[in-house]
């Protein structure tokens, strides 16, 4: 997996969502798309119940990220 870039606030580590690119803290839900960085990209089950891959192509859709 490639690395993402990351930077503090705050004591607090944040990083460009995966599937929508949006600002969020690390391991936290996005409140653009919902999806939770766990790290874990290609698992379903967890958290997330999508793959990354899976998220990214239902966000590109309009579709609901679980």
């Amino acid at each position: 997996m490639k690395s993402q870039k990351t930077w503090e606030i705050d004591g607090e580590l944040w990083l460009n969502c995966p599937v929508c690119g949006a600002e969020v803290k690390d391991y936290d839900i996005c409140d653009r798309c919902g999806w939770q960085n766990t790290g874990e990209t290609n698992i379903d089950g967890g958290p997330n119940k999508m793959t990354l891959a899976e998220a990214k192509e239902a966000y590109a859709k309009g579709l609901e990220i679980y």
